[in-house]
């Protein structure tokens, strides 16, 4: 339980980093009205508070503008109503002036800047202990991370900005994305390095070692070093901590078993819940016929992850992973972030690529403990490599849906992004690979590129 004055002060540290975000982070320094490092780190509890400030962005702003957007963008999800900016998602049409895009962007960069002042000021404090400033330093390293890795992903060439330096920042270029990705492994392996495998305060809220094993083991995934994406996955499989995996209605519940990594919510519910899960008539997001067909018969994640409901005659099929569209604070949940049932196919995956397919330490074992957990049977279609691997990229589908862009990130990955949803929307355009930069930020930073295509 966080204490009353660690309440007030992450109170404030939150209000003042959504007044910040609205501002260009590129373009300009901390204002006055926020409640700047230097002052907070006078000592142990309102730093607390700053860093933990950071995580709150992912619930009450980040994840309003990224999961259910990346899930319209792509073919898990459609949308009932008439919103032009949602629309745009729909038909994957997204332009400059769209309002999620640019939200989604500005909140992950006043991530990004109140990491750099974090790291900045803490290397100023005489009042915290030297393990205090280590650990509060690699968590902002792993949350800086976080954040690249998703815009690199979702944009392409991005500013690097790793400073709170307004000269620097208000002039930036894009930087290529093999530049970016090396600054999201070095923060990383800091973080590996330096973070405790035990978990500050209470529950899986906050960084420690396998959360940044977790998170370089997509790196490398997406590098296509298929040794090490295997290794990082094989630290936190091994490590126990994580398994054996819950069964799928225990699976998103606050503090699971599988959980590596979490946001902390409030009130024990995820703030986009209440736009996600239909409570009567019928629901503004649903999920398309095209990923509803997807899951084999008596999957239990289909009917523990997605609800059904009948209106006018008509069935639809709502994200139900979260199932508190209010508060909850007897049974809550949290913003999963990383979990171990993604490590299982992301080593599945690697191990396939090695040509490593049957038997114990094999590509299909892993695939198994999905399937097993899913209430299926094992995989028993073609062993060679190219079909396990898909096999493997499927099961992805019907296990992370409505996670973190991660349907999209994937067919980006592997090439297959424009065949993909080219055949399922007549309105994709291969630039659309890429989201475009927005344009406020390009009417005030005239050394940033907008992608091609926009």
């Amino acid at each position: 339980m966080k204490s009353k004055r660690l309440t007030q002060v992450l109170a404030c540290l939150i209000g003042a980093i959504a007044l910040f975000s609205c501002k260009k982070l590129v373009e300009v320094n901390t204002p006055k009205n926020q409640l700047t490092t230097d002052k907070v780190f006078a000592d142990s509890t309102s730093a607390t508070a700053a860093v933990i400030g950071i995580y709150a962005l992912y619930d009450k702003y980040i994840n309003n503008n990224y999961n259910k957007f990346m899930g319209l963008y792509t073919d898990e999800l459609t949308y009932t109503s008439s919103t032009q900016g949602t629309l745009d998602y729909v038909k994957s049409l997204v332009p400059a002036t769209n309002t999620p895009n640019l939200n989604y962007w500005k909140y992950n960069y006043a991530s990004i800047y109140q990491c750099n002042d974090i790291i900045e000021q803490l290397q100023k404090s005489t009042a915290l202990s030297s393990s205090t400033v280590l650990d509060f330093t690699n968590e902002a390293k792993f949350l800086r991370a976080y954040a690249y890795f998703h815009l690199v992903n979702v944009y392409g060439s991005v500013p690097l900005v790793i400073s709170t330096d307004v000269n620097v920042n208000a002039t930036i270029a894009n930087s290529d994305s093999a530049s970016v990705y090396k600054q999201i492994v070095r923060d990383l392996k800091d973080a590996q390095s330096n973070l405790s495998i035990n978990y500050r305060g209470a529950g899986r809220v906050r960084a420690n070692k396998y959360a940044a094993t977790a998170l370089l083991s997509k790196v490398y995934l997406w590098q296509k070093d298929w040794v090490n994406a295997e290794s990082s996955a094989s630290a936190i499989i091994n490590s126990s901590l994580y398994t054996p995996l819950p069964a799928p209605a225990q699976a998103f519940l606050a503090n699971s078993k599988e959980t590596i990594l979490s946001f902390w919510t409030q009130n024990g519910f995820v703030s986009d819940a209440s736009s996600l899960i239909p409570s009567s008539g019928a629901p503004g997001y649903f999920f398309t016929t095209s990923l509803v067909n997807a899951f084999e018969l008596g999957d239990l994640r289909k009917s523990n992850w997605i609800k059904t409901s009948v209106v006018s005659g008509k069935t639809y099929y709502s994200p139900y992973k979260y199932k508190n569209r209010a508060a909850n604070t007897s049974v809550p949940e949290y913003l999963i972030a990383l979990r171990a049932g993604e490590q299982y196919l992301i080593r599945a995956e690697a191990r396939a690529q090695q040509g490593n397919i049957s038997g114990s330490s094999g590509a299909i074992a892993d695939l198994n403990v999905i399937r097993t957990r899913a209430g299926l049977g094992n995989y028993s279609e073609a062993t060679d490599q190219s079909s396990v691997v898909a096999a493997i990229r499927h099961e992805k589908q019907v296990e992370l849906f409505t996670e973190w862009g991660n349907r999209f990130l994937d067919l980006k990955r592997t090439g297959g992004l424009n065949a993909a949803i080219g055949s399922f929307k007549s309105t994709w355009k291969p630039n659309a690979i890429v989201l475009p930069i927005p344009q406020n930020e390009l009417n005030t930073n005239p050394n940033l590129t907008q992608n091609q295509g926009y």
